[in-house]
C-alpha cells in the first residue's frame, strides 16, 4: 500500500506541517518538513517518549489538563496525573484539614463533551473532575497551546532557521463531528495563538485513510481469505478499488468508505458513526468497580485517594489492550489497599463478601493479595456494547449501495489496538479482508501532517445532512399552513421555508460551490442580508422550525445602499471542503467577497 511508481508525485509548498491530536484518551503531535514528504511522505516525526510512572512509555500522552486555582497552566498528560496525585497526597498528610488539591482544576476526558452538547456556543462550560466549572473553548485553546509549544521545541532542534510562520498547523477532529464542533476547534486554535490563515482542520478517518496509503504491506497485519501476501505485492489500491476505514478512538468510532478515482485521490462514499469508542468500555469497567464496592466507597476513594485512581486507571488502560476472545482462564488487575480500606471500613465486610453479594460475581470474582481475579467472561463483558455496536454499523455500511465491492477494511485508531475489538472484527467479517497497520494508534496523526501538505488529495466528501437557509416565499395557501402567513405592505409571504443548498447524501466536490442561489431584499432601506442556517438529517426538510432541524449559525452578506428590493446577491456555498466557505458576489457591481459566517453563538 506505500507508493509505487506509478503513483502521482505531490509536491508540497509548505516548509513544516505539525498535526495535533485532542483525543479524548490520548492527545499527542507529529511533524515534517516538507523536503522529508517530497522524498518520502511517510517519514513524520513524534515525541515518542511520553513516560507515565516512571515505566510507562507512549506515543501519546493521556488527555489530562491540570491548571492553577488562578486557571493558568500547571500540567499536561502524564505530568499532570502526577502532580495532581502528588497534590492529594500532599493533603492527606496536612493536620489542618485543608484541600489544596480541590482549588486546581482537573481536566480529564471532556472531548467528548463537544459531540454531546447539542447547542454548542463560544459560552460554552465544561466541568473538571470536581465539578467546577470552566469555558471550554479556554480549556481546549491551553491544551492547543501547550502541545503546539512542544511540537515546535522538536521542530527547532532539527532546523534552527525555522520560523513560525514558517509551520502550518493541521488539527484533527472525528468525521461526525458538526460544524459547530469544527468551528470551536478552530477558534480554540486560534486562540491558543496558531495563525488562522496557516491552520487547517483534518477529518481523522480521512487522514488515517491516507496515511494507510503510503504504509508498506510488512508493516500491516493482515487477514481475511484474501490476506495472502502473494496477493498484496501492488503497493497502491488501484483505480475503482473501494475500502472501509473504521476510525476507533477514545470517545468515537468514525466509519467512511473511501473510493480511489486516480493518481491516488480518494472519493467518499458513505460515512456515519457514533460514540462507542475504548471510553466506552472504560464506562463498564468503572460501573463493575462500583458495583462490586458500592458507589459510596467508589466515590470515598476518587475523592481521597487520587494517586491510586490513576494507578488504577493507567493499569486497566495496558490491560484492555491485551484481552481476547480465545483468552482463558481469569484476568489478575492489582487492587489499591486504599480501596478495600474503604470498603471494609465501611460496609465492615470483606472483599469475599462482596463477590458473594452479587450472584453474577460468585466463583467468577476473587480477592488475594491485593489482586482481584476476574473470570475472562467478566471481563469481555465490558467490551460487548461497544463492539456491538461498531460491528453492527460496519455491517449496515457494507450493505449499502453506495459500499457495493468493498473488499477491505482498514482499523486504524487507538481503540483499534484493543486484541478484542479485533478479534471480534475478524469473526464478523471473515470473508474480508482486514488490515490493521503497525501503530495504529498514529494512523490519524500522521496522516494529518500528509493531509496538511496535500489537502486535495481528497477530491470530494458526502453530505452527512441536508443544509438549507430559512427564507420567506409566496404564501400558496393550497401548499402553506396558515400559521406560516406574513404580510409585508401587500405582499403575503410563507415563512420559515427551508431553501435547501445542498442534499443528504449529494457529492460534494472539493473546491466547487455546490450551490448558487440568488437572495434579493425584503425591505428597501436593507444594508445588509442575513440569513439563518439549518441543517436536517431529512433530504427533503420543508420547514427550518420541524423537529429535526438543527440551527447552525447566521450569514451576513452586505448589499449596496441604495433603496431597491430588485438588487440581488449570489450565495455560492462550497461545502466540499472540511470547513464550509461562503462566496457572495453582488449582482449590480459584481464584487465578490467572502461571506462572514459564524457557527458559534
Amino acid at each position: 500500500m506505500s507508493s509505487s511508481s506509478k503513483t502521482k508525485k505531490t509536491v508540497s509548498n509548505k516548509l513544516v506541517v505539525a498535526a495535533i491530536d485532542v483525543g479524548t484518551t490520548f492527545s499527542g503531535y507529529a511533524f515534517s518538513m516538507n523536503y522529508d514528504f517530497n522524498e518520502n511522505p511517510s517519514k513524520i516525526h513524534i515525541n515518542c517518549r511520553w513516560i507515565g510512572g516512571g515505566q510507562l512509555i507512549t506515543n501519546k500522552t493521556p488527555t489530562v489538563l491540570l491548571l492553577n486555582p488562578d486557571r493558568t497552566f500547571k500540567a499536561f498528560g502524564y505530568d499532570a496525573e502526577s502532580q495532581y496525585a502528588e497534590l492529594a497526597e500532599q493533603d492527606a498528610e496536612r493536620d489542618d484539614g485543608k484541600l489544596f488539591h480541590k482549588e486546581h482544576f482537573y481536566f480529564r476526558r471532556f472531548k467528548m463533551k463537544l459531540y454531546k452538547t447539542k447547542n454548542l456556543m463560544r459560552s460554552t462550560e465544561i466541568e473538571d473532575e470536581q465539578g467546577r466549572k470552566m469555558n471550554a473553548i479556554k480549556v481546549f485553546s491551553i491544551c492547543i497551546k501547550y502541545l503546539s509549544d512542544d511540537v515546535r521545541k522538536l521542530i527547532y532542534q532539527r532546523d534552527t532557521d525555522i520560523k513560525r510562520t514558517d509551520i502550518h498547523w493541521v488539527i484533527t477532529v472525528p468525521a461526525i463531528w458538526n460544524d459547530s464542533s469544527k468551528q470551536f476547534m478552530r477558534e480554540a486554535a486560534e486562540k491558543a495563538g496558531l495563525n488562522g490563515s496557516r491552520l487547517t482542520i483534518a477529518l481523522e478517518p480521512e487522514a488515517a485513510s491516507l496515511f494507510c496509503m503510503h504504509v508498506p504491506v510488512d508493516k500491516m497485519a493482515i487477514t481475511g481469505k484474501s490476506a495472502d501476501r502473494r496477493s498484496s505485492e501492488i503497493r497502491t489500491f488501484p483505480k475503482g478499488t473501494k475500502y472501509m476505514v473504521v476510525d476507533a478512538g477514545g470517545g468515537t468510532i468514525d466509519i467512511t468508505v473511501h473510493e480511489v478515482i486516480d493518481d491516488g485521490h480518494l472519493k467518499e462514499l458513505v460515512a456515519s458513526g457514533g460514540a462507542w469508542g475504548g471510553t466506552m468500555v472504560d464506562k463498564a469497567f468503572e460501573d463493575f468497580i462500583i458495583k462490586l464496592f458500592g458507589i459510596k466507597s467508589y466515590e470515598e476513594f476518587k475523592k481521597n485517594h487520587v494517586e491510586d485512581l490513576v494507578d488504577l486507571q493507567r493499569e486497566f488502560e495496558l490491560k484492555k489492550r491485551s484481552i481476547s476472545v480465545s483468552k482463558e482462564g481469569k484476568e489478575t488487575l492489582r487492587l489499591p489497599v486504599t480501596l478495600y480500606e474503604i470498603y471494609t471500613k465501611l460496609t465492615k465486610k470483606s472483599l469475599r463478601d462482596a463477590a458473594n453479594d452479587h450472584k453474577e460475581f460468585a466463583g467468577k470474582v476473587t480477592y488475594t493479595a491485593g489482586k482481584l481475579r476476574i473470570d475472562l467472561d467478566v471481563v469481555r463483558s465490558w467490551f460487548r456494547e461497544s463492539c456491538e455496536k461498531t460491528i453492527s454499523h460496519v455491517r449496515n455500511l457494507l450493505k449499502h449501495p453506495a459500499s457495493a465491492g468493498t473488499s477491505t477494511i482498514l482499523m486504524v485508531g487507538g481503540f483499534s489496538e484493543s486484541t478484542m475489538l479485533q478479534e471480534q472484527m475478524k469473526a464478523a467479517f471473515g470473508d474480508t479482508r482486514l488490515i490493521i497497520p503497525e501503530y495504529a494508534g498514529l494512523a490519524v496523526l500522521k496522516g494529518a501532517v500528509m493531509f496538511g501538505h496535500d489537502p486535495l488529495t481528497i477530491a470530494s466528501r458526502i453530505a452527512r445532512c441536508s443544509y438549507g437557509i430559512s427564507v420567506y416565499r409566496d404564501f400558496n395557501p393550497s401548499e402553506h399552513p396558515q400559521n406560516k402567513l406574513v404580510q409585508f405592505g401587500s405582499r403575503k409571504k410563507c415563512k420559515d421555508i427551508f431553501a435547501i443548498h445542498v442534499k443528504k447524501g449529494q457529492e460534494l466536490v472539493v473546491g466547487q460551490a455546490q450551490s448558487t442561489s440568488r437572495y434579493s431584499k425584503l425591505e428597501e432601506d436593507q444594508i445588509s442580508l442575513y440569513f439563518d442556517i439549518y441543517t436536517s438529517p431529512e433530504e427533503d426538510p420543508k420547514f427550518v422550525d420541524s423537529a429535526e432541524c438543527t440551527f447552525l449559525g447566521k450569514l451576513e452578506v452586505e448589499v449596496p445602499h441604495e433603496k431597491s428590493r430588485a438588487i440581488g446577491v449570489f450565495v455560492s456555498m462550497i461545502f466540499g471542503g472540511t470547513e464550509l466557505t461562503v462566496i457572495a458576489k453582488e449582482e449590480k457591481s459584481g464584487k465578490t467577497t467572502k461571506a462572514a459566517f459564524n457557527f458559534l453563538k
